[in-house]
């Protein structure tokens, strides 16, 4: 019984979702990477990374349905990729080619 505890725990605890594509490759590149890598963050921030994708992107789908903000989109994106590869706590992960 422990053991199967355990088990689900581990289950529930791992960033095992998959975000759906935005339609914007870099913010694409950037959300999968995160969600690779969320997992080597502590247990306590693993929700919160988990929350910050899903709400990422839904506002990256949202915003990339206007060819006027799509430009801004993709540069921020990068630009936000860029900074998470030298500051963030996953620097390590992001980084990875």
């Amino acid at each position: 019984m422990t053991y199967r505890l355990a088990f689900v725990f581990l289950i529930a605890a791992t960033p095992a979702f998959a975000v759906d594509p935005t339609g914007v490759p870099q913010c694409d590149a950037l959300l999968k990477r995160y969600e690779a890598c969320s997992g080597q963050l502590s247990p306590r921030q693993v929700h919160a990374a988990q929350k910050e994708l899903l709400d990422g992107a839904m506002g990256i789908r949202a915003a990339a349905a206007d060819p006027s903000k799509r430009a801004d989109l993709e540069r921020y994106c990068v630009d936000r990729f860029e900074q998470m590869k030298r500051e963030s706590d996953i620097k390590e992960c992001m980084s990875k080619p």
